[in-house]
């Protein structure tokens, strides 16, 4: 059986980067913290143990080297992972360790709506950020780092404690996830590079494909593209795209793409994240080449930029 893919028609701002971090917290403080509070104990949904053998969907599928938390608001999700199809109703703590190949965003049979708080952990810090499906659209909001290292212990202790889980389990990882959810409304945050803010590199056209190529770059940079995917998105076979971007544009497909990350890496590194999360979080696989590319487009290296960052800050 194949599982319905994330059908994503566009991806648009839930907020602008002075709302961020606030609604953050509403979300936190309004829906999930009640919710949780009139349970007992919480037990967290993990990966599958034995894998199952329903095939991916046809999208792009995720494997962060880092903890990832979510909290599912509203409406329904369906999670792909470890070869099994899940549906997450809203109150469902999702516990996604390091290198688990997974897919969120996968439609229901019933096509809910729904909305998620993610928070992941790269080390020695925390990055927040809800987002939320809706008919083929997806609404993103802006990207937090939560400067608290009680917050990043109680996180990383949840996962420790359900993996090694017993009878005593689920009260304890109960009471973690109500102090991480309450340090979240009083930690020192700041908004990260917001995903949709265009950074001004976009080419001033009017022309429909330009525009359509550009919107799928933004709403995909972080994750692998292969030409099908870009080619499919746009309805057009691969050879007439990058023919045609290249004479409305001046550059290949895979140069605006390079652009696009390289400055959305700029802004994270001005954020002091560090080398390996920034380069997952624009899409490069293997951090050396990440750095490889960087030093080559900026003139320096990713920590060398971060220090005048660093400098420029004082």
């Amino acid at each position: 059986m194949r599982v319905p893919s994330p059908t994503i028609v566009r991806e648009e701002r839930m907020d602008t980067l002075e709302e961020g971090v606030e609604r953050l917290r509403q979300v936190v403080a309004r829906h999930i913290l009640p919710m949780l509070t009139s349970r007992r104990t919480c037990c967290p949904l993990a990966p599958p143990l034995n894998a199952g053998a329903t095939p991916p969907p046809a999208g792009v599928v995720q494997r962060h080297a880092f903890l990832e938390l979510g909290i599912v608001v509203e409406g329904v999700m369906g999670m792909w992972w470890r070869g099994q199809l899940t549906l997450c109703p809203a109150g469902t703590v999702l516990v996604i360790p390091p290198r688990c190949p997974h897919l969120p965003h996968v439609p229901s049979p019933q096509g809910a709506a729904h909305r998620v708080i993610w928070l992941i952990f790269p080390p020695r810090q925390c990055i927040a950020h809800q987002c939320a499906w809706r008919d083929g659209v997806h609404f993103v909001g802006t990207y937090c780092v939560i400067d608290d290292e009680d917050l990043i212990y109680l996180g990383r202790s949840i996962w420790r404690e359900w993996r090694q889980r017993d009878e005593h389990s689920a009260l304890i990882v109960h009471g973690y996830l109500l102090s991480l959810l309450g340090r979240m409304l009083k930690a020192p945050a700041r908004p990260a590079v917001p995903k949709y803010e265009r950074l001004d590199i976009v080419p001033a056209t009017a022309d429909p494909l330009v525009q359509t190529v550009y919107r799928f770059l933004w709403s995909n940079y972080n994750r692998p593209i292969k030409l099908t995917d870009l080619s499919s998105a746009v309805a057009y076979s691969p050879t007439y795209l990058c023919r045609r971007f290249r004479q409305l544009t001046g550059e290949t497909l895979w140069q605006a793409l390079r652009r696009i990350r390289i400055e959305v890496a700029k802004r994270l590194l001005g954020l002091n994240i560090s080398v390996a999360t920034v380069a997952e979080m624009v899409g490069f696989a293997d951090a050396l080449y990440f750095s490889k590319v960087f030093s080559k487009e900026v003139g320096m290296t990713p920590t060398a930029y971060q220090l005048h960052c660093r400098r420029k800050g004082r």
